[in-house]
């Protein structure tokens, strides 16, 4: 019979003159103690006091037990409300420490509420002060026997009255052996078999125990099961504590306490009617645990963090009570706002020189009270409007007179918050004067004075704006949009609330990633702005993922890896860029980066070993399973296999069409790259081998590479390329994100054009003197048909060099040279070098038929004739039927207008084959030649029997080699090896190629010391005509030194 009731005690006096009476007013006051636990039950008294009396009636009820009979008493009385009843006729109240205004009071007169005393008209209002440590408990419990009848649907039906009435009391017998019980009334009926709400009131602390157990007994008792949420036990505070409401953009801490260890509380989070948000670790907000508190830092707080915040403390006996704190954060807040003026660009143009342009300052929808300050020239405020979008536009006017001939005004609003914060938006108008570049309107877009740009909100279906530059010439620039699809623009939110620390990954992971793949498979969605908001939500999932060490089931891989692949399609290739910066890459990067995180933060089943797309497709290799292969081989054009691993389980991912939006370059070097991209993932180190479905360009550099996470660069650190054996093949050491890069342009060798043209210098003067020699001593040498045929052989040889080289030399940088240059210049080329080594052809086959058939001479005419008709029919007939064949000499089909020549594609591809083959024809059939001529010096004549010079010999082959090698174009042998040794075949392919640049580029100068000086009829004979003409001028000399000493003597 211990436990007490709490009276509510009030003190009237009169301070003039003394009261007469005391009264005790007992209401209600019913306690027994029964055979189990003792019942308690609160009451409210009110007492009349003298004011005199006031000090002894205190002391008096301190200590105060009143025996109501033998099985109930009354105890512990406390004052909870002060009364003094003033000469006004009003009544001044005030709540005792630890007491606070019941709801009566605070719905009857609000003035009261946040504060301790009270002024009230009526001399007898129901002023009443409630204990703080008040507990409310909201129930229900299920009936799972009892059936539900319509009838107690109905709140006043004698069913609904009878079992309110049964059950109430049930409850009020177990519930009211709580220390502090005050009252318990069921509050409605559900279907469900029988579902009962009801609220209890407990005016002071009890603990959990006690509360579980009372539970558990009714629980027992009726075959029923209950949910309870308790308020008041968990007590929850804010830091800083007195200041309400809260700075924008400053810090505060939100704390639960409990007066006893209750576990760990779930932090939640609900602003306005929207579904309540966990609250968890983010960028702003913070959430630390101890024994009895529990703390959310939020440091940032937005307009996002005002809200009601609550802390449920989950029973650990039992999982249907829930202890719950609540608290609403109220922020003083400051907006977002777009400025724009109506009209953008006003025109001081036409005869109206003195009117007036609307300025709106633009802003969210919200709760918050702004005062709005305007500054301009002539600015005249005007009255807020509401839009159609959840907006509102704050308006003013700004008068603009002409004839103060200004380029422009600035005008600017300023918000005001309840805390005097301020926020400052700009904007400057620019006029159009009659002295104003403009661009013309055009569709939408209005007339725009030149160096600005005009703007235009988006669609109803999108937020942001669009934008176009009117540029200094009067022309519009082009269309730059930042909308974004509310659809997109409300996901990018919600994932960025997430990483806000607004949420749970793992609970919303599926449903965000659904709508991102609805989203991406908008048609309208091809934008940079739409691409740029969805690898943003990309990017907030990763981070916010890492941030509460959270990851997501594989179940939501599908509609990751569709809303990746979405993003690759080949419609959404110009989107991946800024309009007007077509060299930045940042927005690849930050979707590879995405993607690697989105990866690592999957759990995936090991039943599920593949995930495929249309652009992107992944393969899992589980060391554990033996039905996954270290071998991936993508439809994309790439296979990879795990060479060496440690790791028990990688992911590896190949992407199409996203090379091309990545850097292209490598340590300074333009390439090609490809479009795929392969991102390989392991828990630990592995070695991978990789071969792409790149084509190689002959003598390009193919550069296996990774992603750098440092400096966002291509590196080939622990790559290696398979060179030219296996140009598809790369090996790496590490894992990331891989791709093989080509150059963009061939391997220079250096020093190469100089060595070429210095040599064609040389032939030219070599070539043109050759023929001036041919020239002086012709009838000296050619005495003979066979002198005949060789001279004119190597005349012919001469000018088709000549001119090729000069043709050659015409163009050596076709870039700058007219346009129509260059057809007739490759033209003259092909002709003029196919017709040199057909001569030199010519040359071969004289010579071969003196040395088999010695006896038989060829006759002049016919020798003469078939060396013309190879010479020059044969040459004009391929460059002929080449040119028809190629497009009719189109260029790229038949020639290259970078190079002025044949093109190579590949092996048995292009134009210049129809040089290579009858060059390397011809020069074989001369190298045979040379052989035949080489063995018939190695076979002595009968004359000289068996007594042959062996140093002659040599002598004699030497000399045949090094005369016969330039007339025949045997040098060109080594072009085969140019074609056959790609140039990253070092160091074999450079040697081969200097040496074929070197003789050939130099052959007009060896056939002038071979074909010319090397004979020795024109060597004689060039000195006797030289030799003669100085023994004439000696001669002259002579004469004329004896005539002069005859005349002295």
């Amino acid at each position: 019979m211990n436990d007490c009731d709490l009276f509510s005690l009030r003190k009237s006096c009169l301070k003039m003159k003394s009261c007469t009476e005391f009264i005790l007013i007992l209401l209600g006051l019913f306690i027994k103690a029964s055979s189990a636990e003792n019942s308690t039950q609160v009451y409210y008294i009110e007492v009349h006091i003298e004011a005199g009396a006031y000090k002894n009636f205190t002391d008096f009820i301190d200590n105060l037990i009143l025996d109501v009979n033998s099985s109930a008493t009354v105890q512990n009385f406390s004052i909870t409300t002060e009364c003094n009843s003033l000469i006004t006729g009003n009544v001044n109240c005030s709540c005792n420490s630890g007491y606070s205004w019941s709801e009566e009071v605070c719905q009857n007169f609000s003035q009261c509420c946040n504060q301790n005393e009270c002024m009230f008209n009526d001399p007898n209002p129901r002023a009443m002060c409630l204990s703080n440590n008040k507990v409310l408990v909201n129930g229900s419990f299920t009936l799972a026997d009892v059936p539900y009848t319509s009838s107690l649907a109905e709140s006043g039906s004698q069913d609904y009255n009878a079992f309110v009435e049964k059950y109430t009391g049930k409850l009020q017998q177990v519930y009211s052996t709580l220390g502090w019980f005050d009252s318990l009334k069921i509050t409605r009926l559900r279907q469900g078999s029988i579902i009962a709400d009801f609220v209890m009131t407990v005016t002071a602390p009890f603990t959990s125990a006690e509360l579980e157990n009372t539970t558990k007994q009714l629980q027992k008792n009726n075959n029923a099961s209950f949910n309870l949420i308790v308020t008041g036990l968990v007590k929850i505070t804010r830091i800083p504590q007195f200041q309400d409401p809260i700075p924008y953009n400053s810090k505060t801490s939100i704390i639960c306490s409990t007066p006893e260890v209750l576990g760990r509380p779930l932090w939640s989070f609900q602003q306005n009617a929207q579904p309540s948000q966990d609250i968890t670790n983010g960028t702003e907000a913070i959430v630390t645990y101890d024994l009895q508190n529990s703390t959310v830092n939020i440091n940032n707080t937005i307009e996002v963090w005002k809200g009601t915040f609550t802390c449920d403390y989950m029973s650990e006996q039992s999982n249907s009570i829930i202890y719950r704190g609540s608290l609403y954060l109220d922020i003083a807040l400051l907006p977002e706002a777009l400025i724009i003026s109506d009209p953008q660009f006003p025109s001081c143009t036409g005869p109206n020189k003195q009117f007036y342009i609307k300025v709106k300052c633009i802003v969210p929808n919200t709760t918050e009270n702004y005062t709005v300050k305007w500054t301009g020239k002539k600015i005249t405020q005007d009255i807020p409007v509401s839009l159609e979008n959840g907006q509102t536009a704050y308006q003013a006017f700004e008068g603009i007179f002409c004839d103060e001939k200004l380029e422009g005004h600035d005008v600017s609003c300023q918000f005001q918050n309840r805390l005097n914060q301020t926020k400052l938006f700009s904007l400057y108008v620019p006029i159009i004067n009659d002295d104003s570049t403009i661009c013309k309107s055009e569709l939408d877009w209005p007339d725009a004075k030149a160096n600005f740009n005009a703007t235009k909100l988006c669609n109803p279906t999108a937020v942001g704006l669009q934008m176009r530059y009117c540029m200094a010439n009067g022309t519009w620039g082009d269309l730059i949009s930042f909308c974004v699809n509310q659809a997109i623009s409300k996901l990018l939110n919600v994932a960025m609330n997430l990483q806000r620390g607004l949420g749970i990954v793992e609970k919303q992971a599926n449903g965000i990633f659904v709508r991102l793949k609805l989203s991406t498979d908008d048609k309208s969605f091809e934008t940079f702005a739409n691409v740029n908001a969805s690898v943003g939500v990309l990017e907030s999932m990763r981070d916010a993922s890492n941030i509460q060490n959270s990851k997501w089931n594989d179940t939501a891989f599908p509609d990751i890896l569709k809303s990746l692949s979405n993003l690759l399609n080949g419609s959404l290739n110009d989107s991946w860029r800024p309009v007007g910066n077509e060299g930045n890459y940042t927005l690849a990067l930050k979707y590879l980066r995405a993607v690697d995180g989105i990866i690592n933060q999957t759990k995936f089943a090991t039943a599920t070993n593949q995930f495929q797309q249309e652009n992107v497709q992944v393969k899992i290799y589980n060391k554990s399973d033996p039905s996954t292969q270290k071998t991936f081989s993508s439809e994309f054009g790439v296979s990879v296999s795990i060479t060496e691993t440690v790791s028990n389980v990688s992911v590896q991912t190949a992407f199409k069409n996203l090379g091309s939006k990545l850097p292209n370059t490598l340590d300074g070097k333009e390439t090609v790259p490809s479009e795929i991209i392969l991102l390989v993932k392991a828990d630990k180190k592995t070695k991978i081998s990789a071969e792409y479905n790149q084509q190689r360009l002959p003598n390009h550099e193919m550069y296996c590479v990774y992603l750098n996470e440092d400096n966002s660069t291509w590196s080939e650190g622990g790559c290696k390329w398979g060179g030219v054996s296996k140009p598809k093949l790369c090996t790496c050491d590490h894992l990331s994100a891989f791709t093989i890069l080509m150059a963009k342009h061939p391997i220079e060798l250096k020093y190469m054009e100089e060595l070429t043209y210095t040599g064609l210098g040389f032939s030219i003067v070599s070539l043109t003197l050759c023929l001036v020699i041919e020239f002086l001593v012709w009838n000296a040498v050619v005495k003979t048909n066979i002198a005949h045929f060789r001279h004119t052989v190597l005349v012919n040889i001469t000018v088709c060099l000549l001119i090729a080289h000069c043709s050659f030399l015409a163009a050596p940088v076709p870039s700058a040279s007219p346009p129509y240059w260059c057809l007739p210049l490759t033209v003259m080329k092909h002709f003029c070098f196919l017709a040199a080594f057909f001569w030199m052809l010519c040359l071969s086959l004289g010579l071969l038929h003196q040395v088999i058939f010695v006896f038989v001479h060829l006759r002049k005419k016919v020798y003469l004739g078939l060396c013309l008709f190879l010479g020059y029919i044969c040459p004009l007939v391929i460059v002929i039927v080449t040119f028809i064949t190629y497009d009719n000499g189109r260029p790229g089909s038949y020639y290259s207008g970078e190079t002025c020549w044949l093109i190579y594609e590949a092996a048995l591809k292009g134009s210049i084959h129809a040089f290579l083959f009858p060059v390397f024809i011809i020069v074989f059939v001369n190298m045979f030649t040379m052989v035949v001529v080489i063995s018939r010096i190695l076979k002595p004549n009968l004359s000289e029997g068996s007594s042959h010079d062996e140093k002659e010999v040599a002598r004699s082959i030497v000399k045949t080699i090094v005369l016969l090698t330039p007339t025949l174009g045997i040098t060109w042998i080594l072009g085969l090896f140019v074609l056959m040794l790609d140039l990253t075949t070092t160091p074999y392919a450079q040697i081969v190629n200097y040496a074929f640049t070197f003789f050939n580029s130099f052959q007009g100068f060896f056939i002038l010391l071979t074909g010319c000086f090397g004979e020795k009829k024109v060597r004689d004979a060039l000195q006797k005509r030289f030799g003669r003409q100085q023994s004439m001028n000696y001669k002259s000399e002579s004469s004329s030194r004896i005539t002069s000493a005859t005349k002295t003597k």
